[in-house]
């Protein structure tokens, strides 16, 4: 604790964070549960769907808690609007990871703002474009486990694929490759994975070297 309060103070003092963004972040520290959550989000990552709408809403919900520990692709047909009107305005970790955190807190504060003031069919058309920008995710058609699938690179890859009507998908982090299925269990689908996770999802791992 000691060592990020003074981390903060030393980023304070190079102007890498402002005042109020150095004051946020120490009382983020003091946090417990999902208070805690939201402020380490804030600062080290910026926003997302769940602390978006714990701030903007109060509470979260457990649709968006599901999204957040398994994936938007678990979501329901009637679950999935919300979130995404809460994904369009989360911060795009792809594109501004590393904006400093005074410009994540400037965001979330502009989010919550948006999340509470938009008209119902401003949400509607934000929530279409972000479906449309996920399901639109590149993959490669490829072969995994002996079984023919898209191979996203996208954390978002599994959404994509069952929201554009796959049973089943791939994606590939780093050297490891999960496996996701939306209904049938991955030995009735004929995928063999070296970690089963869920009797629907699992993990291959890289080939070890010699």
């Amino acid at each position: 604790m000691e060592k990020i309060l003074a981390d903060i103070e030393a980023a304070r003092k190079a102007r890498q964070l402002n005042n109020e963004a150095a004051n946020l972040a120490t009382s983020a520290l003091s946090l417990e549960g999902d208070e805690a959550m939201v402020g380490n989000r804030i600062v080290s990552r910026g926003s997302d769907p769940a602390s978006l709408e714990l701030i903007a809403f109060g509470k979260i919900s457990d649709a968006t808690r599901r999204a957040h520990a398994q994936g938007p692709g678990c979501l329901t047909a009637e679950e999935r609007e919300p979130w995404l009107v809460l994904a369009a305005a989360s911060l795009d970790e792809s594109g501004q990871a590393e904006i400093p955190p005074s410009a994540k807190i400037a965001q979330f504060i502009e989010a919550v703002n948006w999340l509470r003031t938009a008209t119902a069919i401003e949400k509607a058309e934000a929530a279409e474009r972000e479906f449309e920008k996920i399901v639109s995710l590149p993959f490669e058609e490829s072969e995994v486990s002996g079984v023919k699938m898209r191979l996203y690179t996208s954390d978002r890859g599994f959404a994509a694929a069952y929201w554009s009507g796959q049973e089943f998908a791939a994606v590939k982090e780093g050297g490891l490759t999960f496996i996701g299925s939306k209904g049938r269990t991955l030995e009735e689908i004929g995928i063999k994975v070296e970690k089963a996770l869920s009797p629907t999802f699992g993990i291959i791992f890289p080939p070890k070297k010699a």
